[in-house]
């Protein structure tokens, strides 16, 4: 299985922060339990604005779509910016919107089978359990399916190691049973597909 971790903290990757030490507790987690794990700094690529599916060759975008087509486990670390998730996780999640009716082979949407979460960097000014509901609501829609306890959100103390166990580990548990049960095509096909390569 794969993992991939997008990490929207508005700094450049070169520095450290507290979204990338809790995405760091995250992978060390999935990498014991030997799940592949591909890490993008998304502050380091160029991604356009927009709601589509149009891939623009000049941006980074198509590298990343990929990356998450190719992935079981979709994780979205975010710092809180202004009481609200930051710019660059609204920025994916738009983007991902623009796939609402790609399907895969089974006329599906094409993040069905997919596991979703979201890691939440809560520096104490607030807006951080907003901030993963609002995540956790927009995979929900785009089809990506959310555990029990599928965000995580950490402050510097002794409960953000237990959460980020809970979070992993059933994000692991879900990709499992979906890789061995898929959902049923039953009643969610989309009519008008455009299918994924």
């Amino acid at each position: 299985m794969r993992a991939i971790l997008l990490n929207c903290s508005l700094e450049k990757g070169s520095k450290e922060t507290d979204t990338e030490q809790l995405l760091d507790a995250a992978a060390r987690i999935f990498q014991k339990e030997k799940i592949d794990v591909e890490r993008i700094h998304l502050r380091d690529f160029h991604i356009e604005f927009g709601i589509t599916q149009k891939l623009d060759q000049e941006e980074d975008w198509p590298f990343i779509f990929e990356k998450i087509l190719e992935a079981d486990i979709i994780l979205l670390g975010t710092p809180i910016t202004m009481g609200d998730k930051s710019s660059l996780a609204s920025l994916v999640l738009e983007r991902l919107q623009g796939y609402h009716q790609m399907t895969n082979q089974k006329g599906q949407g094409v993040f069905y089978n997919k596991v979703g979460g979201a890691i939440i960097a809560d520096g104490g000014y607030g807006g951080s359990q907003a901030a993963a509901q609002s995540i956790q609501y927009y995979l929900s829609m785009l089809g990506f399916t959310l555990p029990p306890h599928s965000s995580a959100v950490c402050q510097k103390h002794d409960h953000s190691k237990d959460q980020i166990d809970k979070m992993t580990y059933n994000l692991i548990h879900f990709a499992e049973i979906l890789t061995f049960h898929p959902i049923p095509v039953t009643g969610n096909r989309i009519r008008k597909q455009v299918t994924a390569e």
